[in-house]
C-alpha cells in the first residue's frame, strides 16, 4: 500500500480484503505469468474499451468539479495523460489479439459505470473521487504487485503490466490519493462515510470485472 494519510488510509483497510482477493485471483496470476488465456484476456479488454471509454468522460466531469484551479488542472492533466496512455495500450493489445471490441457491456460493466456516473451525478467532488478512486489506485497497486513478480520476457501481456506500475502513473496516482484526503479532512462524519462505501463498492467491482473476464460469467467465488 502507499503510504497516504487519513481517509485513504481507512478506506484501504475498509476494502483490504477484497484487494488481496483480487492478488489471488487466476486472472491476475496467470497474467502476471504470460499464461492467461488469450480469450479470457479478449473477453476483459473489450469490456475495458467500453469501461475506459465510460471513465476518460467522467474523469474530465468529476474535474470540473473542482473549483481550485490548481487542483482542476493537476487533476484534468493526470486524467488526459492516464487516457492517452490506456487507449495506445488498447490499441496495441487489440491488434495483437485481433479483438472484436464491438460487444455490449457486461452486466459488470453497466454496474460499475453507473456508480461511479451516480457519484459524479450527485455533484459532490468527494463522492465522486471517492468512487472513481479504485480504478486508478487499484489499478496502480496490482501493476506494481505483478511487476515484482512478473515474467515480463516473452509475455504477451507484457504492455499492460508496464502500463499501470510504472513510474509516471504511480507519481500521478500520489497526487490524486493527496487530493482525496485533502477533501475528506474538510469534509464532515456523513460525508466520508459516504466517500468510503463509494469507494468500497468500486473496489467490489473492480474485482468483479476481472472476474468476468475470467469466467465470462459470476464464478462461485466472486463476491456476494
Amino acid at each position: 500500500m502507499s503510504n497516504t494519510t487519513s481517509w485513504t488510509r481507512e478506506a484501504w483497510v475498509a476494502a483490504a480484503d477484497i484487494y488481496d482477493r483480487i492478488l489471488e485471483h487466476p486472472f491476475i496470476k496467470e497474467l502476471a505469468e504470460g499464461t492467461l488465456a488469450t480469450e479470457k484476456f479478449d473477453r476483459y479488454l473489450a469490456q475495458d474499451e467500453i469501461y475506459v471509454g465510460n471513465y476518460g468522460r467522467q474523469m474530465f466531469e468529476l474535474a470540473e468539479l473542482m473549483d481550485d484551479p490548481a487542483q482542476h488542472d493537476m487533476f484534468y492533466e493526470f486524467a488526459k495523460e492516464g487516457i492517452e496512455g490506456e487507449k495506445a495500450m488498447h490499441a496495441l493489445l487489440i491488434d495483437r489479439f485481433g479483438i472484436d471490441t464491438k460487444v455490449q457491456p457486461s452486466p459488470v460493466t453497466a454496474a460499475y459505470n453507473t456508480h461511479t456516473e451516480e457519484a459524479i451525478r450527485s455533484g459532490s467532488r468527494e463522492l465522486g473521487l471517492a468512487a472513481m478512486l479504485p480504478c486508478m489506485w487499484v489499478y496502480n497497486e496490482v501493476g506494481l504487485h505483478i511487476l515484482r513478480s512478473a515474467k515480463l520476457d516473452g509475455n504477451p501481456y507484457r504492455e499492460w503490466i508496464q502500463e499501470y506500475g510504472n513510474e509516471a502513473f504511480t507519481q500521478g496516482v500520489r497526487e490524486v490519493l493527496k487530493l482525496a484526503d485533502c477533501y475528506a479532512e474538510a469534509a464532515d462524519a456523513q460525508t466520508r462515510k459516504r466517500m468510503t462505501s463509494a469507494y468500497v463498492e468500486a473496489t467490489r467491482f473492480e474485482y468483479l470485472f476481472w472476474d468476468y473476464g475470467y469466467y465470462g460469467t459470476r464464478s462461485r467465488n466472486s463476491l456476494r
